[in-house]
């Protein structure tokens, strides 16, 4: 038997587990680039302080596989895991990104973030959070039409 037959007859019969995982890419690059991206974030600040997998997970309260799959860039991650590990890590994954999508405020007010005033505090009194937020339409209250208890 030469190589050749060798390889032949050793070869993967089915291709489905390619064709698969192509698939997968595919449909879901939208948020996999996202997550690849915030991966390679979180190895460079583990990098620059030294810090292990076990010791992430340790601050995460979570096991070291758990950050295996995160830092594997394939995990959609909730924005409460995104939050964890920049509390973590100590460093901006996405905070800043949030700063810069500011929304308008009535009567030329600076923009800002959701609950904070032109003075960077809590809105005051009486004014509303949908008064800020562009095309921002409240939903109307259900009202019930028979209050009558049984």
């Amino acid at each position: 038997m030469n190589t050749l037959d060798f390889l032949r007859a050793n070869e993967h019969k089915s291709r489905e587990g390619f064709v698969s995982k192509a698939q997968y890419l595919k449909d879901n690059w939208s948020w996999l680039k996202y997550s690849y991206a915030i991966a390679i974030k979180i190895r460079r600040r583990m990098k620059e302080l030294g810090m292990t997998q076990k010791e992430l997970a340790l601050l995460l309260e979570c096991t070291q596989q758990h950050i295996s799959v995160l830092l594997s860039g394939k995990s959609n991650m909730t924005l409460e895991t995104l939050a964890k590990l920049e509390t973590a890590l100590s460093f901006d994954l996405i905070g800043r990104s949030l700063q810069d999508f500011a929304y308008s405020k009535p009567d030329g007010i600076t923009a800002g973030l959701l609950n904070d005033s032109a003075t960077g505090g809590p809105i005051p009194e009486g004014i509303k959070t949908s008064d800020f937020v562009d095309g921002y339409k409240p939903r109307k209250k259900k009202g019930r039409k028979n209050t009558e208890e049984y």
